[in-house]
């Protein structure tokens, strides 16, 4: 089975996983700044993946392939 993708746009998990990401580094920042005694890295480092992957789980992707058997 072949699988060929029609365009090189991302898929709508990854997009959200980034998009998670970034809220995830902007809350970081803002926490850094607001109560920095609070702002413990070894927090950051483990919070940041179980939060993108959770958010790149839940969305619902669409069909972005054709699939094609050779």
């Amino acid at each position: 089975m072949k699988v060929s993708q029609p365009t090189v746009n991302p898929t709508r998990k990854l997009s959200a996983a980034t998009i998670a990401l970034a809220v995830v580094e902007l809350l970081w920042v803002l926490l850094v700044n607001i109560a920095p005694s609070y702002a413990d890295p070894n927090l950051k480092a483990a919070l940041t993946p179980v939060v993108v992957f959770l958010v790149g789980y839940m969305v619902k992707d669409e069909p972005n392939v054709d699939l094609a058997q050779y």
